[in-house]
């Protein structure tokens, strides 16, 4: 099984959603796209250091054969 975790990012300007696949970002919004292919400490570590709150929305346990919503994302574009 894998774990997929939404978790938000509350920061004085701007409230942003992340998507973790086995606590590595998969998805980002755009304003903190760099975040992508971090891990969850180092996402809450740099949230600390600049003063931001992140909180889990949801967690889901997903079946080992699943693909992450980027791969998903991406297939069906072309």
């Amino acid at each position: 099984m894998m774990t997929e975790t939404l978790a938000v990012i509350d920061a004085p300007y701007f409230y942003a959603g992340i998507v973790l696949w086995d606590d590595k970002v998969v998805e980002a919004a755009d304003i903190v796209k760099y975040m992508r292919r971090w891990s969850r400490d180092r996402v809450r570590d740099y949230c600390k250091m600049r003063g931001w709150k992140v909180s889990v929305v949801t967690v889901h346990e997903r079946h080992i054969g699943a693909t992450p919503p980027e791969a998903d994302w991406k297939a069906r574009r072309r």
